[in-house]
């Protein structure tokens, strides 16, 4: 068993050495390798969420999401109130939250386990939240997160990141775009409002055939990827398929999940 010891308090989890490890290349490093905890088995993350570790914990055992009541003093708007990165806890009430219905968590819950999961090198606990987060923009089309979540993302991932492309991806394409916005804009990263900008650039008009816009690009000097999403029509990437937001090792892998997702289809 390893032990570990969580946030400011040290809120102890007891957790299996071995599944731990088998899902987390950070455990497996610090568990199995040269370091002091592989001796003690005991590893100390000060500045981790114990709300958000028993979560990831949840997931370890069951496979899935779920807000763990763990006594009398456990308090689900609150532990949703105190999550980092841009959010208002004021807009939280306990009677719109369900423990285990992550459809009615806020947003900012999947981006901090997202960012929890990049730290701890989950990769299924990141595709996981990816998944979420991607069915909350199917059914809230023309909401955005926060212009502070937006700059929590973008201080805790790099360019690289899923998680970046993706919310990127939620501007460009399902946010309706008006003056009254200004200042929502004006607080975004500079950085990511430039990348919406030039992907605005690469987008199919719907009055425009295939054929000229694939000259736009070229005249305006950008270049497309071959799988990039508006290569051949305009439609945003987790519309078409959330394996853009995946880190697959190879195609079977990736191919095998697209058949978990569509089974008729695939099967």
């Amino acid at each position: 068993m390893a032990t570990i010891l969580v946030g400011s308090a040290q809120e102890k989890f007891i957790v299996h050495q071995e599944l731990l490890c088998s899902k987390s290349e950070y455990f497996a490093k610090a568990l199995t390798g040269t370091f002091e905890e592989s001796q003690t088995g005991i590893v100390k993350l000060e500045d981790v969420s114990p709300f958000l570790f028993r979560i990831f914990v949840t997931w370890l055992y069951s496979g899935k999401l779920a807000y763990t009541v763990v006594d009398d003093s456990s308090n689900i708007d609150q532990d949703f109130g105190s999550l980092d990165g841009g959010f208002n806890p004021a807009i939280i009430k306990a009677s719109d939250l369900n423990c285990e219905d992550v459809m009615t968590w806020p947003e900012q819950a999947f981006v901090a386990l997202y960012i929890l999961a990049d730290r701890l090198d989950v990769k299924a606990l990141r595709s996981t939240t990816i998944d979420i987060l991607i069915e909350f923009f199917q059914e809230k089309r023309n909401s955005a997160m926060s212009a502070g979540t937006y700059r929590y993302i973008n201080s805790n991932t790099t360019a690289a990141s899923p998680l970046r492309k993706l919310v990127l991806d939620r501007l460009i394409y399902g946010v309706r775009y008006s003056s009254e916005d200004l200042a929502f804009w004006k607080a975004l990263p500079h950085d990511m409002v430039v990348t919406v900008l030039i992907e605005l650039a690469r987008r199919i008009p719907s009055e425009l055939c295939s054929s000229c816009h694939s000259k736009k690009p070229s005249y305006n000097s950008i270049a497309l990827d071959d799988d990039h999403s508006c290569k051949d029509k305009d439609t945003a990437p987790y519309k078409a398929d959330p394996c853009f937001y995946h880190e697959h090792a190879d195609e079977e892998e990736k191919k095998a999940c697209r058949a978990r997702r569509n089974p008729v289809t695939f099967g």
